[in-house]
């Protein structure tokens, strides 16, 4: 199916093209856009959303311009940037990749919430975020490449950062709003987030419940058995902010209840009782102050802690065992595996920003973090749940880690900026490691800015890679693992028409170490050899006349991930989004994206993945006078059943997307 890729990489070019082309008057989007440019600029700049002038390359995605789409939640709004992929992993967990970098680690990205890094530390993953509604969101700032917009926070193929509307920075108050919406697969939600005064105090919160019914399309498992996966979900979440002066709290409550999906050991569960359980708890004390001319300190203390809980029935009725040296067994009740394991997080951090040497702003600081485990029990049984075999879960009970850190950005003048930043990591379980940071922006004028960055970064072994306790684990741990590595080199050129219009294109070579990796079922994880990224990313954004606004973006990639291929990832992707307004209360919009072909790790003898289309459509009305909005969106609107990679050894098949389905939405401010 390459020629169809072709076809579609050469349509949507075009489609960028027209917008180049295209001479209509915008001059009230123009003149609404530099008013607010104008009013916000010293805020803009103070919360870091001028990210074209940052020393990163960043993608920006704005709350209002995702909710006009027909956006659902935070995973839909990350497929729009450019390099993000999906893969699928155990129990059917949807992951972001970046660039293509190990698409088979939950932890190569961070995913920070109002400021709160929310990974966690049993699988370096954050899931059950993903289906955060994009009426809570204000706006994502995504960095590809290591590093983060936060000094102290280093990703590895890249960071999300997530700005809550309940939390926004721009200097407005909080808005307040309910909403809810329903659609195919028995999706319903429902939430408000809203914003006042109490006392002293400003007070912010969002909640909402999110339910669906999903499951997979017929697949056949590892055992040869066909059937529908369960991802049927409960999602429940409740966000609270407070802020006096300088001191500041913020806290999230969040519960995941869903189906087993694909399965912990890749085998369809035929026990309706079977669930995964994710409840955590999250919150972070602040003060900031400036104490002196041209010095600032900020202190923060944060807990995160995790209890997932889980019945899975991995094998079915009248598997054979085959364990050798020990004879064949067989499990004529099959087998089921359960989890009962709770972690948390302490983190103390202070920072020192010092702006007292004209054209440096330096930052330092330290923090100090700790994980520990409390419940920590695995359980088996062969007979029906009746009698079980229990052992300890990790090998764990503590992760310690010391960073230190220091960054200067120097403004030598108007027209360039030099970065220079190292961060030391000290662990109690892996080797220490060293990120530095070296990077330059030039402002030619106005219109051209050109990037030069240097970065390195690592990502620790998550404790399931590394000390999961179980013999029948379907990937083995392996305690010896050292951390990834990976050292990014890019350059970015961005170009302004004017104040709405702009087009940007970054170069980037990516030289990964020790990937991690395990090859297939009852194999352990083990370090890759050494692999090498290159590509480019290209985005444009313009209006097109006074009532539509065009954003377009094309990523490539090549090289190798795990063991000398590019596994489970495209090298092609073409992405756009378009919103005509048709009036001051209607707006029609849809998401197009291709998304290429994908290979395969070496043993595995399947054929590439097919590529695939999506459209999703959407269809708003907005009445500002009385602050109700109703939205109406076709997601996959061409009914197209593309499918996920299924990793080697799992699934003889690949794992179906749902077809086209359909949501209606409505808001109303109070």
């Amino acid at each position: 199916m390459a020629h169809r890729g072709w076809t579609v990489f050469i349509a949507g070019l075009a489609w960028v093209a027209s917008g180049l082309a295209w001479s209509g008057d915008s001059d009230q989007l123009l003149s609404t856009l530099q008013q607010d440019i104008d009013k916000f600029g010293k805020i803009a700049t103070d919360t870091k959303q001028n990210v074209d002038y940052m020393p990163y390359v960043v993608s920006t995605l704005h709350g209002e311009n995702l909710r006009t789409l027909g956006v659902e939640n935070l995973r839909e709004a990350l497929q729009q940037i450019p390099g993000v992929d999906l893969s699928v992993g155990m129990a059917g967990v949807r992951n972001p990749i970046f660039r293509g970098s190990n698409p088979f680690s939950f932890g190569q990205s961070k995913l920070i919430i109002d400021g709160m890094v929310v990974n966690d530390q049993i699988f370096g993953g954050y899931n059950q975020y993903l289906d955060m509604p994009a009426r809570l969101i204000h706006r994502i700032e995504v960095v590809r490449g290591p590093g983060s917009l936060l000094t102290h926070v280093n990703g590895y193929a890249g960071s999300i950062h997530v700005i809550t509307r309940a939390n926004r920075d721009d200097g407005l108050a909080p808005e307040s709003e309910g909403f809810a919406s329903a659609g195919s697969n028995g999706y319903r939600m429902a939430g408000a987030v809203a914003g006042g005064k109490a006392g002293d105090f400003d007070v912010s919160a969002d909640v909402y419940v999110l339910k669906h019914d999903l499951s997979s399309e017929p697949t056949v498992d590892r055992f040869n058995r066909t059937g529908n996966a369960d991802q049927s979900l409960e999602n429940y979440n409740l966000g609270l902010n407070l802020n006096r002066g300088g001191f500041s709290f913020k806290g999230r409550l969040a519960d995941n209840d869903s189906g087993v999906s694909y399965g912990q050991s890749f085998s369809l569960s035929d026990d309706l009782r079977d669930r995964l359980k994710v409840r955590n708890a999250m919150f972070d004390l602040g003060y900031q102050t400036d104490f002196a001319p041209g010095m600032a300190a900020e202190f923060t203390l944060g807990y995160l802690d995790e209890n997932r809980t889980l019945q899975n029935k991995v094998m079915p009725d009248g598997s054979m065992l085959m364990m050798p040296p020990m004879p064949p067994m067989m499990l004529p009740n099959g087998r089921y595996f359960l989890v009962n394991y709770f972690e948390k997080t302490l983190r103390g951090r202070a920072e020192l920003k010092v702006n007292r040497v004209e054209g440096h702003t330096l930052t330092v600081g330290v923090q100090l973090e700790r994980t520990t485990i409390g419940e920590n029990t695995g359980q088996t049984s062969d007979n029906d749940l009746t009698s079980f075999s229990t052992f300890r879960l990790m090998n764990t009970d503590m992760r310690r880690h010391v960073s230190v850190y220091a960054d200067d950005l120097w403004n030598v003048s108007e027209q360039l900026a030099i970065q220079v930043g190292l961060k030391a990591d000290r662990y109690n379980d892996v080797d220490s490691q060293f990120s530095p940071r070296l990077a330059m922006v030039y402002r030619h004028d106005d219109e051209n800015i050109y990037k030069l960055m240097y970065s390195k970064s690592y990502r620790e072994p998550s404790w399931r890679e590394q000390y999961l306790n179980s013999s029948m684990a379907f990937y083995r741990p392996n305690a010896s693992l050292a951390v990834e590595s990976v050292e990014a080199y890019e350059g970015a050129y961005i170009h302004k028409f004017g104040a709405a219009r702009q087009f940007k294109f970054n170069l980037f070579h990516l030289r990964n170490g020790s990937q991690i990796y395990a090859a297939n079922g009852m194999s352990p994880y083990v370090n890759n050899p050494d692999t090498q990224l290159s590509g480019f990313e290209l985005e444009y954004s313009t209006p097109l006349g006074a009532k539509g606004l065009l954003s377009a973006n094309y990523s490539f990639v090549e090289g190798d991930n795990v063991f000398g291929s590019l596994a489970n990832s495209t090298s092609n992707m073409l992405k756009a989004a378009y919103i005509h307004r048709l009036s001051d209360a209607w707006s029609l919009s849809g998401v197009f994206a291709y998304v290429g072909e994908k290979g395969r790790v070496p043993s595995d003898p399947r054929p590439e993945v097919n590529d695939y289309i999506t459209l999703d459509l959407a269809t708003q009305y907005r009445n500002r006078a009385s602050g109700t909005t109703v939205g109406f969106s076709i997601k996959n609107t061409l009914d197209e059943h593309y499918v996920l990679p299924a990793p080697a050894g799992t699934y003889a098949a690949d794992l179906i997307q749902p077809g086209r389905t359909f949501v209606l939405s409505i808001a109303q401010e109070f």
